[in-house]
């Protein structure tokens, strides 16, 4: 009796969790979502996966919001719906959060029909003291469907000067706090 009680209330709770996932999340009732999936890891260490909270927006539409965590092991997967722009923030404790955008407009309908998939492997770079968390705000990267190469590819346009100012801030901050060290400890 016990057992089935277990077994009804996990399965209700997961029914319920599903039930709070905005619909624009779960797959297209006729395939037309890309299906993204992939790992937190810390950057320095891509060996290391790192549990982690991801927090997904649909910027067009209704502005909503989902956030959820990966799992033990920094797994996260998610669907996102046909003709809308998308972020997702990625995040976990004493690391620099990071954002990316994606692109769901002007993807063919064949595209639809073979199915569309992002594998996203997220390095998170541990926070030094003194970062300035205002470089991060911005996508790092655009997720866009390129018509001639038939799937998602980064639009590098936008990648590259978004990651120079955040490289410089990640320098400036790491000096900065190897800088303090020295002086807290003059004899080493």
């Amino acid at each position: 009796m016990m057992k089935r009680f277990s077994f009804l209330l996990a399965l209700f709770s997961s029914v319920l969790l599903m039930a709070q996932k905005p619909e624009w999340m779960k797959p297209h009732p006729e395939g037309k979502s890309v299906f993204i999936q992939g790992l937190l890891v810390d950057r320095v260490d891509s060996l290391q996966v790192i549990p982690g909270e991801v927090i997904v927006t649909n910027v067009e539409g209704s502005h909503e919001s989902y956030t959820f965590s990966t799992n033990k092991t920094g797994v996260f997967q998610f669907h996102l719906w046909e003709n809308s722009l998308y972020t997702a923030s990625f995040s976990s404790n004493g690391y620099i959060t990071r954002k990316i955008e994606f692109d769901t407009h002007d993807v063919p309908e064949k595209a639809w029909k073979k199915g569309c998939q992002i594998d996203v492997k997220m390095a998170l770079d541990k926070k030094p003291s003194g970062f300035k968390e205002l470089v991060s705000v911005l996508p790092f990267a655009t997720f866009k469907y390129d018509i001639e190469e038939r799937i998602f590819l980064f639009d590098l346009s936008k990648t590259d000067a978004v990651i120079e100012r955040y490289e410089e801030e990640l320098n400036r901050a790491r000096e900065a706090e190897k800088t303090e060290e020295k002086n807290q400890n003059p004899n080493e």
